[in-house]
């Protein structure tokens, strides 16, 4: 535990806070939370990008959904961890966080079916996943086991034979 708090401090100390990144990374907290930026992007994908499989929302949706079953439901509700003292986060549970896997979850879909993006898609899952440490919603760990348990569910879910809607069964 100790370590989780020396890098939490670490990393929330690690860009100044002042108002331009209180809001900065206020924004990216904000379109993590309803998962808006990336319905956003997929949606555009889908009308203006000729993506071979259009039902790769339908994937997206069950991707984002199980991660959050997974994550908010099931997981905060055993491990029970407290967030750090802030007024400006949710009231549940810290461990993992939701931001980061749904962020995570999201960029790794997205970028299965759009690779030449995969660096923004990431930079995005970035962004919001260090926004929960700067605003002190999170510890560290509760932010890299977000992230990894997200792109885990996600490729789990695209790569696990039988799983993937788009694969051709024999």
């Amino acid at each position: 535990m100790n370590l989780d708090y020396t890098l939490t401090n670490f990393f929330n100390q690690l860009i100044p806070h002042n108002i331009f990144f209180d809001y900065f990374f206020s924004f990216f907290s904000l379109i993590g939370w309803a998962a808006i930026v990336w319905i956003v992007l997929a949606v555009l994908l889908a009308i203006f990008e000729e993506i071979k499989h259009k039902k790769f929302i339908l994937y997206f949706a069950i991707s984002l959904l199980t991660t959050s079953l997974l994550v908010n439901v099931i997981t905060k509700n055993i491990v029970r961890r407290p967030r750090p003292v802030s007024t400006s986060c949710p009231k549940d549970y810290s461990f993992p966080s939701g931001h980061a896997a749904s962020a995570f979850a999201a960029a790794a879909v997205l970028t299965y079916f759009d690779k030449k993006r995969k660096g923004f898609y990431y930079m995005i899952a970035v962004l919001i996943s260090y926004s929960r440490i700067y605003l002190g919603c999170h510890y560290f760990l509760d932010v890299l086991s977000g992230a990894l348990a997200g792109y885990i569910i996600s490729q789990l879910l695209l790569f696990v034979p039988g799983t993937s809607p788009f694969r051709r069964r024999s």
